[in-house]
Order: C-alpha cells, then structure tokens, then sequence
C-alpha cells in the first residue's frame, strides 16, 4: 500500500492532552524534534491511487408560453455520483467488547481517565493494523455516492406595462454515503468507517421545498399613467413615477445530525467508546466537532419540549462496547428536521430629472420588511461546533476489576440546555436577519 504525505503539520492540530500524556505528530518543515509515541507519528496520507469522482448530470425541460407575456417551464435534473472521496482511519479498530487503553499502559493496573493516566500496552499497540504509526492516520477512498433529484416549476412574466415577476418552486431529494459538510476537498471521516453505506441518507443543508419570487412593479400614479393622469408636474415630482421592486423566498428545514462529545477522552490517547484505538471519531464530519458519538434513540424526539424543538430525554449516550456503530438504535445521519424560513425584501424607487444633464435616483430598499426572524440555522449554529444539535457531554470510566469501560450513566452525563433551541436568526437567501432600511440617493450628471 503506497500513500504520499498530505499535510505537513498535524501536531499544529493536535488536541492538548494532561501533563502526563503525550502529543502525537510531527513538524517536518520546521527542523524541530519529531515528537511521538513509542516512535508512532500521527499523519494524513492520500493513496497514490485515489481517483476523481464520476459525476453525471442529465437534464429535461419543457417550456410553454401562456399569453399576456406569460411562460411556465417544467424542469428535472439529476444527478449521479460515483467514487466520492471520504475518509477514514487506517489505525482505526473494529468496535469490541476488548478493552484498549483502560491501563496505565502495562496491561495489568487500571487507569482513571480522570486522571489523565491511560496508555495502551505494548500488546495493545500491535493490535493495530499499522502499529509503528500513531492513533490518527486518515487516508481516503472512493467509497462515496450519491443522487439527486431536482424538480422545478418556473413561471414568469416579461417586462411590460411597469410589470415583471419571476417566481419558481423546487423540490430537491438528494441523498448520499458522503460527509463533506465542512467543503473540504478531499471529504469529511465516514462515522462508521467499517460500513460506510450505513450512512445513506438525505444530505445537510438541503431543504425539500423552496419556493422564490422576485419582480419589479411601477405604481400607476402621475403623469400619462392611470391615476393622476392630470396632477400638476409638481405633484407629479412627488408622488409620480414610483417604481416597487420585491424579493421574497420561503423554504422548509434541513436536516441535522444529533451527537455528544466525549468530555474526558482527550485526557487519554487511546481510551474511547467502542475500543477503536483513536481519536478520528466525528458524528457530523464537519471538521468542526471533536471526538463525538451519535446517540441511541429511545423515545419519540419529534415534538417540542418548551422552547427546545425536540425532546432531548429520547436520546441516550453511546454504548462502549462492539455495537457502538451499529446498534439498531443509534440515529442515522439528518434525523433532525430543523425549522423552515421565509423573508421579504421591498424596494421603492424613483428617478427625476432635473433638465436635461441631471438624474436623480432615489428611494429606499428595506430588507426583511416584515422583520420576520429566520430561524433556519446556519452551519456554525447547527454543525459540529455549535449547539444546536449538541446533546452534552459524557465522561467515561473504567471498571477496576473487568479493565473495561463501564457503561454510560446518567451521572456521567452534562446535558446542554441549548439543545435544539432556535433562538438565534440568521441572514439568508439575500434577506437579512431582521428588518435594515436603506436609504438610496445617486445624482448623475
């Protein structure tokens, strides 16, 4: 298996453990001292081999005029992705019942990840599959696919008489294996590394329903035009001429993925859920979240718990053992739905002449007339970095006799109470996060 160095510079990225623990990486562009664990530099490496995705775009449409200026156009695109590029840890175990790094690192004495005192033994490190490399070797693969489905309907109306609008609905069904969300050009670390295409499913950030109109209207008021036909050119300077400009778009939720972080595993090395060896453990794949797990669901989550969206009491922490991974019932990727959003933007404007080498244009544009909280979240909000989704935090412990990790208790638990709390707005779709007036003045001469 040959791979080449990707990044230069992992140890800059590496998490700080207790004084006792040891950073894993290396600097090899600076000349400093290569710094590991028994020899073991952590490093990202990208297979020689690794392939551009396939992707294949078809498209249909059909296109009718109505009359009075008006057409309707039906349209489908998809799209199919093959060999999408994800990632994984190549020193990464299977999940087990067998503990790793539950000792002080002889294999005998237990450790307390309180403590900062777990370290894998000598017979643990030759368990794993590169054992003279350290706990975090991603690489990547063209295990990735996807398809999407866009339908559309647009209807429009051509500049005439003052009047023009444009407004489409679509409806998108994209699902895929992939975890890019943080736009990463070589893809985000498959949770489950060990079956990938478990993780199938609609993809973040898209919304199945989206409808937008924008158009422009002149106001049949002043000279020459339905009302006012005959008001003086004064009167008609004032309130003549006008001309309304609007935007407005409206769309359902996006999908999130639910995850707690592991509080006391950045203590040691080695000592997580699942006995996987390593800290490459992302529930989002965002780049963003660190060492997380998805919950098990064991309740119905889909209702409002005061001002929280969802019922945080039907998500349990992580199992510790093999079925980490594919426990029935841990929660699939996007199973959150979060809220939808809407905003209207409204301009008014008018142009005046003032003889004949001198324009006035003036008016003023107020985006999010309606000053309508947006509270789709964005993907610092809602991502691996932000509260949204956040469940809390758990601590693990070991069991002094068995030299296992212990199951997770509610006493281990540190829940976060912003869970599923859209409290904040977000500017979107060109509509801000609450109503601005903006006042327009430009002369010309």
């Amino acid at each position: 298996m040959k791979y080449r160095v990707a990044f230069t510079c992992v140890i800059c990225l590496a998490f700080l453990f207790c004084a006792t623990a040891v950073l894993f990486g290396f600097i090899p562009l600076t000349g400093g001292d290569l710094r590991t664990l028994g020899g073991a530099p952590s490093i990202n490496a990208v297979p020689v081999g690794l392939q551009q995705p396939m992707i294949q775009q078809y498209n249909a449409t059909y296109e009718r005029e109505l009359g009075l200026r008006m057409s309707v156009r039906l349209s489908y695109m998809g799209i199919t992705s093959k060999g999408l590029i994800a990632g994984k840890d190549l020193n990464e175990l299977k999940p087990s019942n067998v503990g790793f790094a539950t000792t002080t690192g002889d294999g005998v004495t237990p450790c307390d990840p309180d403590a900062c005192d777990c370290l894998p033994s000598p017979a643990e490190i030759a368990r794993l599959p590169f054992p003279a490399l350290g706990d975090f070797l991603e690489s990547f693969g063209n295990f990735g696919h996807g398809q999407s489905n866009v339908f559309q309907i647009q209807v429009e109306r051509r500049y005439a008489s003052g009047f023009m609008f444009n407004a489409s609905y679509s409806y998108v069904d994209q699902k895929s294996t992939g975890l890019d969300t943080g736009n990463d050009s070589l893809g985000g670390i498959a949770y489950n590394p060990f079956n990938p295409e478990h993780d199938y499913g609609t993809d973040v950030w898209v919304s199945r329903h989206r409808f937008v109109l924008y158009g422009l209207y002149g106001l049949p008021v002043g000279r020459g035009k339905k009302l006012g036909t005959s008001i003086s050119r004064w009167a008609d300077a004032v309130v003549g001429g006008w001309q309304t400009t609007f935007q407005m778009f409206a769309k359902t939720g996006t999908g999130f993925t639910p995850f707690w972080s592991c509080d006391n595993c950045q203590n040691s090395p080695s000592t997580f859920p699942g006995n996987i060896a390593v800290s490459s453990i992302t529930a989002v794949g965002d780049f963003s979240d660190f060492i997380t797990y998805r919950p098990l669901i064991v309740g119905n989550y889909n209702h409002h718990v005061g001002d929280q969206l969802f019922d945080p009491n039907a998500f349990a922490p992580p199992t510790v053992g093999a079925d980490v991974f594919d426990n029935p019932l841990v929660a699939r990727r996007n199973i959150l739905w979060g809220p939808g959003a809407w905003g209207v933007n409204l301009g008014l404007h008018k142009d005046s002449r003032f003889g004949e080498r001198v324009n006035a244009q003036h008016g003023a544009d107020i985006n999010n007339v309606f000053n309508h909280p947006l509270r789709a979240p964005n993907q610092d909000f809602a991502g691996g970095g932000g509260t949204f989704a956040y469940l809390g935090g758990f601590n693990v412990h070991v069991d002094p006799t068995t030299l296992q990790l212990m199951p997770i208790t509610s006493a281990d638990i540190s829940p976060n109470p912003d869970f599923g709390r859209a409290f904040q707005t977000f500017p979107q779709e060109g509509v801000d996060s609450r109503r601005t007036v903006r006042l327009r003045l430009r002369i010309t001469f």
